[in-house]
């Protein structure tokens, strides 16, 4: 029987048990599919929500615009209260804007006179970080600046009723018969008097006196500085007249009653 060499017999390779490296990288790279491919899908999602809330979009809001005036100055005209503000920023900063928007218009270096203000150049507001103005719409607002004046007008009753038939109002006077006023010289020009609130006359048959009535003139721009006033109303039975009148020659002529006329 022939011997064979050892050395020429064919050797079988033994298997290397893996490391753990290896075993934790087989796992990453060839196990649990379905959670590798949920897993990714979620991080997807996640990425493009996050890369769309930092996305800058642009959207309009209402503001209230607040004008801040020169010192001893006074808007006579009326310009808008409100205008529409285009701001840019991410959907979560422009979430964190207050619901009521308000811009102050500071107009301090500007002179009397008619005045066409850029609300661009000119507007203040409180908005989050990386919020950004646009622009306004519209754009530009007109205002006339004018000086604050005083001054004193008199003050008119406002009688509404009917006194009894027999009675009459003899007097009226009011304390102080003169109210302050303050405004815009323009609109101030324009105001002569100052009414009180309705005094009802209905079924009065004597005198009576009320305190603390209050004072308006129809201008909203002008300040009341002296807002009410006392009034007293002198009321008086009415005196019978004896003068009367008779036709003669075709005219009429005056005389007492008890006594002739002669020719």
């Amino acid at each position: 029987m022939p011997f064979q060499d050892i050395e020429d017999e064919e050797t079988t390779p033994v298997r290397r048990t893996p490391s753990s490296p290896e075993r934790w990288l087989r796992r990453i790279l060839f196990e649990d599919w379905g959670l590798k491919l949920l897993a990714l899908a979620v991080t997807v999602v996640l990425w493009m929500a996050v890369t769309g809330q930092n996305t800058p979009v642009t959207q309009r809001y209402g503001v209230q615009l607040n004008f801040l005036r020169p010192s001893g100055m006074e808007i006579s005209n009326d310009p808008p209260d409100s205008v529409e503000v285009i701001l840019t920023g991410s959907p979560a900063k422009l979430a964190e804007m207050e619901p009521r928007l308000a811009a102050t218009i500071d107009i301090t270096d500007q002179r009397p006179g008619e005045r066409v203000v850029r609300l661009t150049d000119r507007a203040q507001m409180a908005l989050p970080t990386g919020v950004t103005i646009q622009g306004f719409r519209p754009s530009t607002t007109s205002i006339r600046l004018e000086p604050v004046v005083e001054k004193q007008v008199e003050v008119e009753v406002k009688f509404e009723g009917k006194l009894p038939e027999s009675y009459e109002v003899k007097s009226v006077s009011t304390s102080p018969s003169n109210v302050r006023l303050r405004g815009p010289s323009d609109r101030m020009n324009a105001v002569r008097k100052a009414l009180t609130e309705t005094v009802w006359v209905d079924d009065k048959t004597e005198t009576f006196t009320l305190a603390g009535v209050a004072v308006s003139v129809p201008d909203p721009k002008i300040e009341i500085l002296d807002p009410t006033v006392d009034i007293r109303v002198e009321v008086v039975e009415k005196k019978r007249n004896d003068t009367r009148l008779t036709l003669l020659n075709g005219e009429r002529y005056p005389y007492l009653a008890r006594r002739q006329y002669h020719r």
